[in-house]
């Protein structure tokens, strides 16, 4: 049975990634369909790019609070890639409000502003998953050394198809999340392939404890392009609070599957735990944290929808 403290850490990173993983979808509209994404991302994208960040914070102080001991082999083994991600985090920030809010001109103007977000979107998301896939198949993680070996990480296999896994799924849903006109067949072709690729390399990075668990972010992984296929239930496919949801509880139960150990099973997450009296304090705290945050991203969204998003009907419909 996972911990409570663990059980919502597991949930604010769970919201973390439905956040950040639409950013992601949004990055590859941008590229590919920029015409479309100024009619269907970019009003959807303006005001999330501010929540993502915000989860974000909450996350890493909450980690902080949890498994402090771990904190001296993240600051030292992934520092380089921590020092890149925030750099490219300010570069990301400053793009979107230049291309918003900013005096441009014909060489510096909307679409190129935005390609840069979407470019440095990639590379962040990059970044976020080799962290995570290396904490789970250790490969490349000297914990003893404090370091990291990216040329190991990448030699292993498994790594590599799970980030590229990853990337291609989400390319798929990305369709569907912002209901972008496409062949109606295609975002379940591409999520497919997506998921398999990332489940079976999933699988052989060696931290699987409760198989079963898996089916659950494989289902919804399935149902949300199979649903949008169908002209009756599109809408619900690419409702923003539904597919959010969904991709929240998706991937709390992908990180219940490996609960409790992460290096291939060589360490029990639960050895990092303080267990003092500070633990229970900054879980109530972060309840509290938790529910100002959450009230405050509904309210977000039901000023976006009252702006017309959630009822309105998208006058371009996907090809047969």
């Amino acid at each position: 049975m996972i911990q409570p403290e663990v059980a919502l850490n597991a949930a604010i990173f769970a919201a973390f990634f439905a956040m950040i993983s639409t950013e992601l979808m949004a990055a590859s509209a941008i590229v590919f369909k920029y015409e479309e994404s100024t009619k269907k991302v970019f009003r959807f994208l303006v005001p999330i790019w501010e929540i993502t960040g915000t989860f974000f914070v909450f996350y890493a102080v909450n980690v902080e609070a949890l498994v402090p001991d771990a904190l001296p082999l993240v600051a030292y083994a992934y520092i380089s890639y921590i020092l890149i991600f925030l750099i490219l985090y300010v570069g990301r920030n400053a793009s979107i409000i230049a291309a918003e809010y900013i005096w441009k001109n014909r060489i510096v103007n909307r679409k190129l502003l935005y390609t840069v977000y979407a470019v440095i979107t990639y590379v962040l998301g990059i970044l976020i998953l080799v962290i995570y896939t290396s904490l789970l198949s250790g490969v490349g993680v000297n914990a003893t050394a404090r370091t990291f070996n990216l040329v190991k990480f990448i030699s292993f296999l498994p790594d590599d198809g799970f980030i590229a896994g990853s990337a291609i799924l989400l390319f798929g849903l990305g369709a569907v999340f912002y209901n972008l006109s496409v062949r109606r067949y295609l975002p379940l072709v591409v999520t497919g392939i997506g998921m398999s690729i990332a489940g079976l390399s999933f699988a052989y990075l060696g931290d699987i404890n409760t198989p079963a668990f898996i089916v659950v972010p494989a289902l919804i992984t399935l149902i949300l392009p199979a649903l949008w296929m169908f002209n009756r239930t599109r809408q619900i496919a690419s409702n923003k609070l539904v597919f959010q949801g969904a991709m929240a509880i998706s991937a709390f139960f992908l990180i219940y599957t490996v609960y409790p150990w992460l290096f291939a099973k060589s360490l029990n997450l639960t050895s990092l735990l303080n267990n003092s009296a500070m633990q229970t304090q900054i879980f109530y705290t972060t309840i509290i944290g938790g529910i100002i945050l959450v009230a405050l991203s509904l309210v977000f969204f039901r000023i976006f929808y009252r702006a017309g998003d959630g009822s309105q009907q998208e006058a371009e419909t996907p090809a047969h």
